[in-house]
């Protein structure tokens, strides 16, 4: 116990916010019809969780590298049919590793040209987006692409209590790379480019590193999504994925990633996704129009936002500081 007093004690007071935020949604739902909390609800939301979270990450981190990766959808699309196309040949393993290689190496190839050519993600990514929008419609033939055995669609979909393999994936995936931003020099270098380029250059990082791994970062995990996404279904098409840029980036929002760069984690952004989930299958169950589901994630942002600026604002961050210092006082004294 006097560990976890420890780890609670160090834990931002927004972060706990946006968990109580998240238990409060599911409790709401969950008493507001019993179907909400049972296994195979529950299953389905992690199954959203899946795609949309790893979406959530791709763009997350390349908000706290203070950029923005615009291309995650098209990259998704991209991927899913290199992944459709082969799996029935060489499996599913290779298959997806392959697509995320891809998506890998475009992401570094992006983050790279975004520091030589001293211009920002957005310009730079937009032109990405639509670019690999057209290579999706071409290597597709401007055909939905199927896979023959769909055995192995059933592998990555199969239910295991409240999870499948794709949503194991998805939470080991959130484990590496939060513990990949927290714990290495070449993570807290990103939040380091994120936090003030010039800051960051006078204090030795080469900026191009961080820009390149946030990027690869980026580009591979939304590779993943769509991969494992389209296996999953047994089909990939050009025009899939056009969506998933605006949810994916109110998640990573919702889960604390600051739009002014430098602030994030990879448990917040999975926190913001599995909220929204929650909405959307709370909602679903509810028989409620699409239109109040937007509604519902449009206040939910609005609400964290202006929280987090009232967070920002001095003389709360003051107080904020005084609250968590007398915290871990009493967790001293305690301890002691």
């Amino acid at each position: 116990m006097t560990g976890v007093r420890r780890l609670a004690a160090r834990v931002e007071p927004m972060v706990w916010t946006r968990l109580a935020l998240f238990i409060g949604v599911f409790l709401f739902f969950a008493v507001l019809n019993r179907r909400f909390a049972s296994p195979n609800n529950i299953f389905t939301i992690f199954e959203g969780f899946a795609w949309l979270g790893l979406a959530a990450l791709a763009v997350g981190v390349t908000i706290i590298a203070g950029e923005l990766d615009l291309s995650v959808g098209s990259t998704a699309a991209v991927s899913g049919i290199i992944a459709v196309s082969i799996v029935d040949d060489i499996g599913l393993v290779p298959a997806v590793l392959i697509a995320t290689l891809a998506g890998l190496l475009f992401g570094a190839v992006q983050g790279y040209l975004v520091h030589r050519l001293k211009i920002h993600s957005l310009v730079l990514t937009l032109g990405a987006l639509i670019a690999l929008r057209g290579l999706a419609f071409m290597i597709s033939g401007e055909n939905t692409v199927a896979m023959e055995n769909l055995d192995i669609a059933f592998v990555v979909r199969r239910q295991l209590g409240i999870f499948s393999p794709f949503s194991l994936v998805t939470i080991a995936v959130f484990a590496l790379v939060g513990l990949f931003l927290v714990y290495t020099r070449y993570g807290r270098e990103i939040f380091a480019a994120g936090g003030g380029r010039s800051e960051a250059a006078a204090a030795g990082v080469p900026l191009v590193r961080p820009l390149v791994l946030a990027f690869a970062l980026s580009g591979s995990i939304a590779a993943l999504a769509g991969a494992m996404t389209s296996i999953k279904s047994g089909s990939a098409g050009p025009a899939a994925f056009e969506q998933l840029l605006l949810p994916a980036a109110t998640a990573a929002l919702i889960g604390g990633v600051s739009l002014l760069g430098g602030k994030g984690s990879a448990a917040g952004i999975a926190v913001g996704a599995l909220t929204l989930r929650s909405i959307s299958s709370g909602l679903s169950l509810e028989g409620a129009p699409f239109y109040v589901l937007t509604l519902a994630t449009g206040v939910v942002l609005i609400v964290v936002v202006v929280l987090e600026l009232l967070v920002e604002r001095p003389e709360i961050r003051a107080g904020l500081r005084r609250w968590r210092d007398r915290r871990r006082m009493r967790t001293g004294v305690q301890t002691g």
